[in-house]
């Protein structure tokens, strides 16, 4: 296992949360069957409290996007 960094796996851990949104805000936005997008919505909404909470702790660590 790699050593990494708390910036390091901060980072990381914000890309992975943002890619993720996009591909279920895409998934929510093209889908046709209302219980895929209401699945894609919800997982979207997931990754954007995700996305709060990496946000939040990179701000109190003083770390940089």
């Amino acid at each position: 296992m790699a050593d990494w960094t708390i910036e390091e796996v901060l980072r990381r851990a914000l890309q992975l949360e943002l890619e993720n949104f996009g591909e279920y805000k895409r998934g929510a936005e093209e889908s046709t069957i209302p219980s895929m997008k209401a699945m894609f919505s919800f997982l979207a909404e997931e990754e954007k409290r995700h996305i709060k909470l990496i946000r939040d702790k990179m701000a109190e660590l003083k770390v940089k996007e």
